[in-house]
């Protein structure tokens, strides 16, 4: 009994289309290779088959799902949400609370005063006097 060697052919499918195989690279390379053309390759996975018939047939899946998505998004999305319906009804949040805290605070009430004559005063700045051209030195 001798051992019988058969070539085995490479298919690739994509979205339904018959890709042509390139020899010489590896699957994932010719994924590269065909994301030039179809973009949306650069993230997918390469699936191999079964050999059935002396031929391999490799597809490839475009990756689904949320760019940067992780896990707990869903609950911070919940959070966001939640937060929001609040705000909207009027309610105080935490971060409101520590605000009216703050202000309230002794020597608050003045510092915000200065603060408020700074902006005024800065409001409406000083013109500047302008030198007229007798003024400047003749250029050589």
């Amino acid at each position: 009994m001798s051992i019988e060697v058969k070539e085995i052919k490479r298919v690739f499918r994509y979205n339904g289309i018959e890709l042509p195989d390139i020899p010489g690279l590896t699957p994932q390379a010719v994924r590269d290779v065909y994301s030039a053309q179809y973009p949306e390759l650069i993230s997918a996975e390469v699936e191999a088959g079964e050999v059935a018939g002396g031929v391999q047939e490799y597809t490839f899946r475009k990756a689904v799902g949320t760019k940067g998505g992780t896990a707990d998004d869903d609950a911070r999305l919940a959070a966001l949400k939640a937060a929001v319906a609040e705000e909207a009804k009027g309610r105080q949040k935490d971060v409101d609370a520590g605000l009216a805290q703050a202000l309230a605070r002794r020597g608050m009430a003045a510092r915000a005063r200065a603060w408020d004559a700074t902006a005024r005063d800065n409001a409406h700045p000083v013109p500047r006097l302008r030198p007229v051209s007798e003024m400047l030195a003749p250029v050589a």
